[in-house]
């Protein structure tokens, strides 16, 4: 930590020295002399008394600069934070450039690679010991929800891993009591985070009080976490050892069955794709089948480039390249503002600098000057900035999902980000401006002073142009991705996911499904109840290995696959095609030893590709038995995922964790109060909870929703600079026509003319912007929107809407001037200047 910190003051020294002689001087004589030094600050001090006096004196073009830098600089140190924190994932443990997870691909007929970042539960050890690269390993099984009592206390806890003892050796997760040796030796042990703690036991210390799990076995606190860090994919509330899952009931030994995350750490200088194929050579001795590549994904990596599905779909670090790209843009958009107002002014400052010229000064020094006095208006600025963000940072942690302290403003790492964006910002934005201004000739200058028509216009024309091509880029990305989320949550699902309520079978709670569906089912507002192994919006079990009467043997066919109870299609409001459903009136259907009938989406019948596929027999899981029925595609995973092959059997309630419970349109209150009541009344031991199916899958979205609200919210911003710029801009272009327009007055023009003629010439420049940039964003919308299996479709009305927004912005942002210098008095226009 202390030679991190000493790297970050080498740099930020360094940077500060080289920035401040490209400004002030560039002399390496008489640096440690200390009556130069002192002439140096008078020197320092007198110009930057000049320079707010001239500022002053400008004050209406230094406003408007220095609110549109401020605000464009909050943004860029907001979205510098948010980056960081994405970046800074699990880079707090001791040598986690060698940690990883060991993934896998998976390969069939006709189908996409399958990831996965799951492993088989006996693997772990195996490689550790056939593989000389792998130096330890650490195995993490979900224990899915368990009810922990403690004396009166009952609660469901979610975040239960079975680790292996080598966890704390491995991770750098500390702990507040206990031993991180010993805490998990003891099979009937457990560690608790810090919050989980404060629940059970208050400020109590938890350390040797036992904890019931299930109602019936008792496990003994034997270490409490230190706060958890948030930057961390390894979320978890309660650890437990590795025995425990042995003795669950849930353990197999079969090299076919992934169920498990494994952790390894390589030895130092170990090649990646060596261990990959070692890994793939070694569990190849032990797993037969299908074609597997394995490959270890760097545990500091894994948040921004996860996998999901089917594909190699990337994970967030397309929203630090999007967010870090518009941050940039917002950037780019003040520093042209400042550049444009900057070479715009410049017929004020001609005399000035044609005097310096003529009493000796060199360009150099014109440069210089000119850019310490960007270096003060950027410092003001950046200043003005952090305030901003100190003031919005809880705001800025609402929306975007984040938890960034205060203090995190002040590490040394962030203030050299901030150091950079000050040297970045004074170099683009005052360096045409300095060049500009400093290349003036001295006698025209202090004669004719400057026409900033000339030599600058061109430039300050195309700098709008592109100032707005960037504006029209952030416009219709906001649009495409607020109608992609829009058609996401609205997109049929395949079933009817309102008044549906998810009720998660805890504990033991699968053992009293039967006694709760007869007593749910007496309520008037309840229409049907079914169950699941898995949730219906979200399966990711599945197997290859089916088979039926014809299948080439050649042909290797992964299918997702659920246990049911039945009543299940009709519950969920999924649309059979042919056959039926899973029903009482039918308990063949039902798994007895290995025979169960099988329900079969219309995916899987197609690949089947018989007439008649109701009727026929299949062989799936180890089970054999008949297809009662083809449904209607659904999704039953997220809408980046395309829809898979799937197969349904019905088996006994105790091997299912999921109720799902349809009620009465309208009548959701009434119709949950009974649900509750009948719950107390049967099964006091257990805390009823619930969620409701259509809200659990719009949170499926709240990251893509999050960072939609934030692109919004920079693209009103990048807006508003760019307006403000026009109209600063507008502004001086209309005092500089004043007398052309008094002219054209009393040669008969009207106002309406005048305004007209204004709009146009400004309107050009949006126009030559929209041609520029809605071709470029039409084809990086399509390669987004590629990311979606399920995507909106683009249309010409999208690119009507951004043109609208954008002409109007322009438009309105010019009018003011237009009419206000329309209806100046001719003969005061004639005396200007």
């Amino acid at each position: 930590m202390r030679a991190k910190r000493s790297i970050s003051l080498f740099i930020c020294s360094n940077i500060g020295k080289i920035f401040a002689k490209i400004i002030f001087w560039n002399c390496n004589e008489a640096d440690d002399d200390p009556s130069f030094i002192k002439s140096f600050a008078i020197m320092i001090l007198h110009r930057t008394i000049q320079i707010f006096r001239i500022l002053f004196r400008e004050r209406k073009m230094t406003l408007i600069n220095m609110i549109g830098l401020s605000i464009s600089l909050a943004c860029v140190l907001l979205m510098l934070l948010w980056v960081a924190d994405e970046l800074s994932y699990d880079r707090f443990h001791a040598n986690y450039r060698q940690i990883y997870r060991v993934e896998e691909d998976q390969y069939y007929s006709g189908q996409e690679p399958y990831h996965v970042n799951v492993t088989p539960y006996v693997s772990g050890p195996v490689w550790k010991e056939e593989i000389p690269e792998i130096t330890r390993q650490c195995r993490m099984a979900w224990m899915g929800g368990m009810l922990f009592t403690s004396g009166d206390d009952k609660f469901y806890e979610n975040r239960i891993f079975a680790v292996d003892t080598s966890f704390f050796r491995m991770f750098g997760f500390n702990l507040q009591y206990g031993n991180s040796g010993e805490a998990l030796r003891d099979p009937c042990s457990m560690v608790i985070s810090r919050e989980t703690a404060k629940k059970y036991f208050g400020s109590e210390n938890p350390m040797g009080k036992t904890i019931l799990v299930n109602g019936e076995s008792p496990f003994t606190v034997s270490g409490v976490l230190e706060k958890m860090p948030d930057n961390t994919i390894l979320d978890f509330d309660i650890l437990v050892p590795w025995q425990f899952l042995e003795t669950s009931g849930r353990y197999t030994d079969s090299w076919n069955t992934n169920s498990i995350s494994t952790y390894v750490k390589l030895k130092e200088g170990s090649i990646d794709s060596v261990v990959n194929r070692k890994i793939t050579g070694v569990t190849g001795i032990y797993k037969q089948g299908n074609t597997i590549d394995f490959m270890v994904a760097p545990l500091h990596q894994i948040h921004l480039h996860s996998y999901f599905g089917y594909g190699h779909s990337p994970g967030g670090i397309l929203y630090v390249y999007i967010f870090s790209a518009i941050a940039l843009f917002v950037l780019l958009i003040a520093c042209i503002n400042f550049m444009n107002l900057s070479t715009a002014r410049s017929s004020i400052r001609a005399k000035e600098i044609g005097l310096r010229k003529v009493s000796g000064a060199s360009r150099n020094q014109l440069v210089r000057q000119h850019l310490f006095e960007s270096f003060i208006q950027v410092l003001c600025s950046v200043i003005l900035a952090f305030v901003i963000v100190l003031l919005l940072l809880n705001r800025f942690n609402l929306i975007s999902g984040k938890e960034i302290e205060a203090g995190d403003l002040f590490s040394l790492e962030y203030l050299l980000g901030v150091l950079t964006v000050l040297v970045v910002t004074t170099l683009l934005a005052g360096s045409y401006p300095a060049i500009y201004l400093s290349g003036m000739k001295p006698d025209r200058a202090i004669r004719e002073k400057a026409d900033p028509a000339k030599g600058s216009g061109s430039l300050r024309k195309t700098l709008v142009v592109f100032q707005f091509s960037l504006a029209v880029l952030l416009i219709t990305a906001a649009l495409v991705v607020s109608r992609q989320l829009e058609f996401m949550r609205n997109a049929d699902l395949g079933f009817d996911k309102t008044n549906l309520v998810h009720i998660e079978l805890r504990g033991n709670l699968n053992r009293e499904y039967e006694m709760l569906k007869k007593e749910f089912l007496r309520g008037p507002d309840i229409v049907s109840i079914t169950a699941s192994m898995q949730p219906p919006y979200r399966i990711g079990s599945n197997s290859s290995g089916i088979g039926w009467e014809g299948k080439d043997p050649e042909q290797s066919l992964l299918v997702s696959y659920t246990g049911v109870h039945y009543d299940f299609t009709q519950a969920m409001g999924i649309t059979m095609s042919s056959g039926r459903g899973f029903s009482e009136d039918y308990p063949g259907d039902m798994l007895h030893d290995t025979l169960a009938n099988f329900i079969v989406n219309a995916t899987l019948a197609g690949i089947i590709g018989k007439e008649e596929v109701v009727g026929m027999g299949l062989r799936f899981m180890g089970l054999s038995g008949q297809v009662v029925g083809v449904m209607e595609d659904f999704h039953f995973q997220p809408l980046g995922n395309s829809i898979e092959p799937m197969a349904l059997a019905p088996i006994a309630a105790e091997n299912l964790q999921h109720m799902i419970v349809r009620v009465a349109p309208g009548r959701q209150e009434s119709a949950l109060r009974f649900m509750e009541n009948t719950w107390q009344e049967l099964l006091p031991q257990y805390p009823f909870e619930y969620d409701f199916v259509d809200g659990v899958i719009d949170e499926m979205y709240r990251s893509e929703e999050r960072m939609a609200s934030l692109l919004k919210i920079f693209t009103l911003i990048a807006m508003l600079i760019g307006s403000l710029g026009l109209f600063a801009l507008a502004s001086f272009t209309a005092e500089k026509r004043t007398r052309e327009i008094g002219i054209r007055k009393i040669m008969g023009a009207m106002p309406h003319q005048i305004v007209m003629m204004m709009i146009r010439d400004f309107s050009l420049y949006i126009l030559i912007s929209l041609l520029i940039a809605l071709p470029a964003v039409w084809f990086i919308a399509r390669w987004w929107l590629q990311e979606f299996s399920f995507r909106i479709t683009l249309k010409a009305d999208l690119l009507l809407l951004t043109s609208l927004i954008t002409v109007l912005v322009a438009v309105l942002t010019v009018l003011y001037h237009a009419i206000r210098i329309a209806g100046t008095d001719p003969a005061l226009a004639l005396r200007y200047e």
